[in-house]
């Protein structure tokens, strides 16, 4: 099956640049044609005049009774080898018709020419005119007979149209060689405008192509420092601006997508851990007092225990709902929970005081080095919760026999502290997880220290909500240290209404 060819269409700089060219060389050649003929006609009646001159001086000599031959003496001389050399001029008595004078060659004498003419069967036109037919061996370009006032004589002009003649009437062929050398160089200029024009239109074209084609075509500017280019100059720069405005919102809508996913998997994930932690303790407790009531001659001793069971678990089920309490209020609430100026110095010497007094550590002992004037920006009970969350988690899990306090570096912005213990430390995997909801290093998820796996976390919420950060390592003489940064309390205008209202 044969192929349709499609009709290559002719481009915008040809179409162009010949509209143009046609144009230019129409309007010159109209021109030149109409001055042309302009020019041949004033220089063919210059012609007639002289001879129409000569002819009424002629005349006038005669009537006058001058001897008219030195004036044809010096048409003679003057006129030799020009335009006029062939010039036949004779005077004529009408009454005898004969031949008083005579410049040129013989001419037929006006008795022999009718009324249109004719003579022995050539063609003698009566006005000028540059197409009569040959009197042997040229054309006629003039011929003319005029007599004089009283009609006495007669004056017969007669000049064929010879090469030199026809030169003269033609003119200078150096202007038709200008224009025509005119006409060449505006068509080279409106072709190099073209080429110029028609490149930003080609650049633009394949912009356009590319861009309804490829979504990931980048515009690059290739066009050239004039009017066209710098208007299709910037609307690369809007396609650009566009395309990047769109990128930009396509990724802002990726990452809010991200966001959203690993919210509902963070939500999905913590449900389902909650809904672990709370199955536990409820199933255990619910076993025990199935099991005291399906036995109601259960022993005192037996009974006791299992209810002492179920305490335990009890308190822990309200542990782990207390904890879940504080989460989500840190997380929910953080920006209304207030902040002040806290004496650190003289809130870990009432914490050491409350350590002691509780007995909350056991063996272990607390040490602690804050320096006076140690004024940070935080919120009392949060940074109390998070600091015995450390303390407790220290005591549970690190088989230590010592913790301590201490101030690590400082610059004008946060304090930096490091609570450690001389434990076992973690496992070096385990690390990363240590703030997850939850979390526990053994595999086996063992409560036996029971936690409910939310106080890292607490911890980690407490000190972002309080403007702070905190990590987690293993300390190269054993144990884990946790250094956190605390803001430092600056008297700026607004701290100082705080201080001042507190």
């Amino acid at each position: 099956m044969a192929s349709k060819k499609k009709n290559k269409k002719i481009s915008y700089q040809l179409r162009w640049w010949l509209s143009v060219v046609v144009l230019l060389w129409g309007a010159i050649i109209a021109v030149e044609i109409t001055q042309y003929k302009r020019d041949k006609q004033y220089r063919v009646e210059m012609i007639n005049n002289r001879i129409e001159f000569m002819n009424s001086r002629l005349l006038d000599l005669v009537q006058n009774g001058v001897d008219p031959s030195p004036f044809l003496r010096f048409i003679d001389d003057f006129y030799d080898a020009s335009s006029l050399d062939n010039l036949s001029l004779t005077l004529y008595d009408t009454e005898t018709w004969n031949e008083e004078s005579r410049v040129g060659f013989p001419s037929p004498s006006p008795d022999e020419f009718d009324n249109i003419g004719r003579t022995n069967g050539a063609y003698i036109s009566e006005h000028n005119n540059v197409d009569s037919i040959n009197i042997d061996p040229d054309k006629t370009f003039y011929y003319g007979v005029k007599q004089s006032d009283d009609g006495r004589y007669l004056v017969q002009t007669f000049l064929p149209l010879n090469a030199k003649l026809a030169a003269e009437i033609k003119g200078n062929s150096g202007m038709r060689l200008f224009v025509l050398g005119a006409c060449l160089a505006i068509t080279i200029l409106t072709y190099i405008t073209a080429r110029h024009m028609g490149k930003n239109i080609r650049v633009l074209r394949e912009f356009v192509s590319n861009a309804a084609e490829d979504h990931d075509f980048v515009a690059v500017d290739k066009f050239a420092n004039d009017d066209l280019g710098e208007i299709s100059r910037q609307v690369v720069n809007i396609y650009n601006a566009r395309k990047a405005a769109l990128a930009s919102r396509e990724l802002e809508h990726r990452v809010a997508l991200k966001a959203t996913e690993e919210r509902s998997k963070l939500k999905r994930q913590m449900t389902n851990n909650i809904n672990h932690e709370l199955k536990t303790p409820a199933g255990i407790v619910k076993g025990y007092i199935d099991t005291i009531m399906d036995n109601p001659e259960m022993d005192e001793e037996s009974r006791h225990h299992f209810l002492v069971k179920t305490q335990e678990h009890i308190e822990r089920l309200c542990n782990i709902l207390a904890d879940l309490s504080t989460m989500t209020r840190l997380e929910d609430g953080a920006q209304s929970i207030p902040l002040e100026k806290i004496d650190f110095k003289e809130f870990v010497d009432h914490l050491a005081s409350d350590i002691e007094e509780s007995g909350i550590i056991g063996d272990m002992t607390f040490t602690y080095s804050v320096p006076d004037d140690c004024f940070i920006k935080g919120n009392y009970s949060l940074l109390m919760g998070a600091i015995m969350n450390l303390v407790k988690n220290s005591v549970a899990y690190s088989k230590g026999t010592r913790m301590d306090l201490h101030l690590l570096t400082e610059n004008h912005r946060f304090y930096t502290f490091v609570f450690a213990d001389d434990g076992v430390g973690v496992p070096e995997e385990s690390i990363p997880q240590l703030f997850e909801r939850f979390y526990r290093v053994d595999k086996g998820r063992s409560r036996k220290a029971g936690g409910t796996g939310l106080g890292l976390p607490i911890v980690r919420s407490s000190l972002n909500t309080i403007g702070g950060s905190i990590s987690v390592n293993n300390a190269e003489t054993g144990g884990l240290e946790f250094v956190f940064t605390l803001q430092k309390w600056r008297n700026t205008p607004a701290n100082q209404d705080n201080e001042e209202n507190t």
